[in-house]
């Protein structure tokens, strides 16, 4: 496998470079923590008059039908600019599973609103429990006259406050912890049964906890095929997790960024305290730590986008990586920003926040460490 960047590559760099450098600056973000969704309608609106929505969709639907590899520079500059719009929860969660398993019927109806800009959508999968488990579920969706009743509990619903309409994991048959039995629905906000229970994370973005009493749904809304749902949702979080996985090495660059200027411009002693030896050391490791997670985050979207037989074990090894790096690089620069670096106003600690998101979205470093040894037969 080979990850060339291409001049097409560059040009998108360059574009998102730009538009975050405009539109979302640190004191943004910091505003943002207020807001109950995280997030601005009016920059959705701009960043979906850029294509970036319709980016792996098909142009039958809207889309520019790119290859994965385009995720992935989109993904590492939100990174460094700490972008909060909810991109990945719609595109490679939500809009992903309608692309992969949704009837021609549905993919018409959604993929052009989520290209427009018009439609939010979320993931509903994960629940007390279950840890990080595509196939742990609780969650009952019984037959009925009408389809299906849906009872059940959701934690941790990235980006649940902001949706309007969520695919929610459902068993229908098997066993709590089986990956056969496993059905997806698709659900609107509004659907009669569903409460929606707002939580705000750390890095001030929006998430949620779902309460499902006898919500219907009917065979319309079914998502894939019934009984054999797992395998999409389980290609979808992997594809997300890759996708936070560059996000991640976007924010170790623009942390180290942020501490080398730091250590150029902060005097002590009358000399920059970059010029201490103690400090580069410091420096080089934090260099190191990112440019091994940015190649294991390399070769796992080349393994996504070619969808190679290992990817599965490609995709852990890049997760359990970035959870590591990105975590003790924010927290060697805090240290090296000294007490400044915990307060409000430096930019720093907007990254160690999210770092600290990031570590447990889609499966913490010790899960997906657990995992790879699992699927090489440890």
């Amino acid at each position: 496998m080979d990850l060339e960047l291409t001049k097409e590559h560059k040009m998108l760099r360059e574009s998102v470079a730009h538009f975050i450098k405009k539109e979302n600056p640190f004191d943004r973000v910091r505003e943002l923590k207020k807001d109950p969704l995280g997030y601005t309608k009016k920059i959705w609106k701009k960043m979906a008059r850029l294509d970036w929505m319709g980016l792996i969709f098909p142009e039958q639907f809207g889309g520019s039908g790119m290859d994965f590899s385009y995720v992935m520079v989109l993904l590492e500059e939100f990174g460094k600019g700490l972008l909060p719009e909810p991109w990945i929860s719609t595109v490679l969660l939500g809009g992903n599973l309608v692309l992969m398993g949704g009837k021609d019927e549905l993919k018409e109806e959604i993929l052009p609103l989520i290209c427009e800009g018009k439609l939010l959508m979320a993931l509903a999968y994960l629940e007390d429990g279950g840890g990080y488990d595509t196939r742990y579920c609780t969650t009952r969706a019984v037959q009925n006259n009408q389809g299906f009743s849906i009872s059940g509990k959701k934690i941790f619903v990235t980006d649940g406050c902001a949706a309007d309409k969520f695919i929610i994991s459902a068993r229908t048959s098997g066993g709590i912890s089986d990956g056969a039995g496993i059905t997806l629905f698709l659900l609107p906000k509004e659907a009669e049964g569903l409460k929606i229970i707002p939580l705000k994370t750390m890095d001030g973005r929006n998430a949620a906890i779902f309460e499902l009493d006898n919500v219907q749904a009917s065979w319309d809304d079914i998502i894939g095929v019934q009984d054999k749902g797992h395998s999409l949702l389980a290609e979808a979080v992997d594809q997300a997790t890759i996708g936070l996985c560059a996000e991640m090495a976007g924010g170790m660059e623009a942390s180290l960024n942020i501490t080398v200027r730091h250590l150029t411009d902060r005097i002590q002693f009358g000399k920059p305290i970059g010029s201490f030896q103690a400090t580069q050391h410091k420096a080089a490791d934090m260099f190191i730590q990112k440019e091994l997670a940015l190649s294991s985050v390399y070769y796992a979207t080349a393994s996504v986008a070619e969808n190679t037989k290992d990817k599965t074990r490609v995709i852990s090894t890049a997760k359990a990586k970035c959870s590591f790096a990105y975590l003790d690089i924010t927290k060697t620069a805090v240290q090296l920003h000294g007490a400044f670096g915990f307060t409000n106003e430096s930019d720093i600690g907007l990254f160690i926040k999210r770092a600290k998101v990031t570590d447990v979205l889609f499966g913490d470093a010790v899960y997906h460490q657990k995992r790879y040894a699992s699927l090489m037969g440890y």
